[in-house]
């Protein structure tokens, strides 16, 4: 049987790899253009790992998975919980390839925990918490995995991701990658395995987490040797070479959060004394040391005679102090005196992860004490559709959101009702949109709700224009007339072993990419999922939970 390496570039865009391969430092993927089909892969709205690939895993939009954020809603509830593998709904592509026959490696693919059977095997990727044990299937695939490379991690750990240098953690990133390479390289071999899918994500980390694009650039040349690795050692017959989404570096952050909140859609209450007291200290060190190099004893003292007297000031001369200190730690003084949280008894709508754009209506008939019935929404989301669209960029004074969107505009089947109700779309603007409270670190306004801050752990996010370079004995070369989509995918990879489409599936074949031969063949259907697939609890124990937090918490997606 034909070999197939599906092979996710995370986060690749064309805007990134265009002036390496003019460089000519992309050697595999230029010989993959070379001799095969690409072209401009549109990825799900939002465009975030979780969200795409399990488009990418099931061939259906989010409507039917189900996952649409980094957390999941909670049924009947305000609160959040970890987004993992049992959340997904809907048959993965790779059992439909073990019903004809075609054994299936899986490596670092997203969202792939806790494991479940493949005939094949399995490596739980981005998404696994940083304790757990049980990454693979099947489970003797750990030991061995460690008995040839040492010990074993599913992903760099998150201590690392915070505390390292730029090019420490990128040294650390690549280092990681490479072992992935290695040991899926081996796996596949051990368990003769007809199709190898392996997500490379240094590329989209280097992208979060490098200062400098030349750093990003690095990453994309060892992907590319990572790459060259896999072509060489395994020699597939065809390669399906993908991204989730795409890139762009950042300007800043947008503060939706605080819009939100002086526009009365998003309610807080005052934080208690001894928090607000806590943070004031951390406000207070941040602008004295930073900005009036103000350090140890001297520093304290003046700390802790600002905490002293300020409360007792007349509340015009906290206002003109607070204008102050927020010349150079901007939002400061909410940061302090407001809880993190939204009372819920008198909030509209509410935020999902950090910097999703995702937001969710407070509904009576949804939300634990509810403020807002089904008839008042749509013309709530009306309104807010029209006040969004009319801020701009700071410095070129376009629409800050490319489209908002209410979710029954681009979501559609049974999981639907899970999804947030308000999407803002802002991938093409270079701003975080940031849906909640914003640390009080040194920055500078750019207006009123834009901000960069001196200490910033996020340099580049998302775009949603992936790519896609299909190469091998059953693709014809050349540029692709039209973009594709992630859902297309298990559609094209199904349609390459002669393997019929499940008739739930949203994506297609990608016909027009084939050889003269195949092309022709004939699209085959078969039932889908019968149902729905109920989806699960959590399969993440509290510890778990908290260790993927914290490592989507260093990487920037969460507070």
């Amino acid at each position: 049987m034909k070999r197939t390496l599906l092979v996710g570039l995370d986060a690749a865009c064309w805007e990134y790899l265009n002036p390496l391969l003019q460089a000519g430092q992309l050697p595999n993927i230029q010989k993959l253009m070379d001799t095969g089909a690409w072209g401009v892969l549109n990825s799900t709205m939002p465009p975030w790992t979780p969200t795409a690939w399990s488009s990418i895993v099931t061939g259906k939009n989010p409507g039917k998975h189900g996952v649409f954020d980094m957390l999941r809603r909670e049924p009947g509830a305000n609160s959040f919980t970890m987004t993992d593998a049992l959340h997904r709904q809907g048959t993965p592509f790779w059992k439909y390839l073990n019903d004809a026959g075609v054994r299936v490696g899986l490596v670092n693919v997203p969202f792939t925990y806790p494991p479940t059977a493949v005939d094949g095997f399995l490596v739980c990727g981005f998404g696994t918490p940083g304790t757990a044990r049980d990454i693979t299937w099947p489970p003797e695939a750990l030991p061995w995995i460690e008995s040839r490379f040492g010990s074993f991690v599913a992903t760099v750990p998150a201590e690392q991701l915070r505390s390292s240098q730029p090019d420490e953690i990128l040294a650390a990133e690549m280092q990681h990658q490479a072992s992935l390479v290695e040991a899926g390289i081996e796996l596949a071999e051990r368990y003769q395995v007809d199709v190898l899918a392996i997500n490379l994500m240094l590329t989209d980390h280097a992208n979060h987490k490098m200062p400098v694009l030349e750093q990003v650039q690095k990453a994309y040349i060892q992907s590319d040797d990572d790459l060259g690795t896999l072509l060489k050692s395994w020699q597939p017959d065809n390669v399906l070479l993908i991204s989730d989404h795409g890139s762009s570096r950042l300007k800043g952050d947008f503060l939706l959060n605080v819009w939100l909140r002086e526009h009365d859609y998003c309610v807080y209450e005052d934080g208690i004394l001894s928090q607000q007291k806590s943070t004031l200290n951390w406000i207070l060190k941040e602008w004295l040391q930073d900005h009036d190099g103000r350090r140890g004893l001297i520093g304290k003292a003046l700390r802790r005679c600002i905490q002293f007297g300020l409360p007792r000031l007349p509340r015009v001369f906290q206002k003109r102090f607070w204008a102050m200190v927020e010349r150079d730690v901007p939002f400061s003084e909410s940061h302090m005196r407001l809880n993190t949280n939204p009372d819920f008894r008198r909030t509209t709508l509410f935020p999902g992860s950090l910097y999703s754009g995702l937001l969710y209506f407070n509904l009576s008939n949804r939300e634990p004490g509810g403020v807002i019935t089904p008839a008042d929404r749509n013309s709530i989301l009306s309104r807010l559709k029209a006040e969004l669209s009319m801020i701009v960029d700071p410095e070129n004074g376009k629409p800050l959101f490319t489209k908002i969107y209410g979710s029954e505009e681009i979501y559609f089947g049974p999981a639907a009702e899970h999804a947030p109700d308000l999407i803002a779309d802002a991938y093409l603007s270079h701003w975080n949109i940031r849906t909640r409270q914003p640390a009080p670190f040194r920055g500078k306004r750019h207006g009123q709700y834009f901000v960069t801050f001196d200490h910033n752990g996020d340099y580049g996010w998302h775009s949603p224009d992936g790519v896609f370079i299909f190469s091998g004995s059953a693709f014809q070369p050349g540029q692709a007339a039209s973009p594709g989509h992630v859902m297309d995918v298990p559609a094209t990879l199904l349609h390459l072993y002669d393997i019929a489409q499940p008739d739930d599936w949203d994506g297609s074949v990608q016909l027009g990419l084939f050889t003269a031969e195949l092309s022709q063949r004939p699209v085959q259907v078969q039932p889908g999922d019968e149902e729905p697939t109920a989806v699960s609890p959590s399969g993440l124990s509290s510890a778990e939970n908290e260790s993927i937090h914290s490592y989507l918490r260093a990487l920037g997606y969460l507070e």
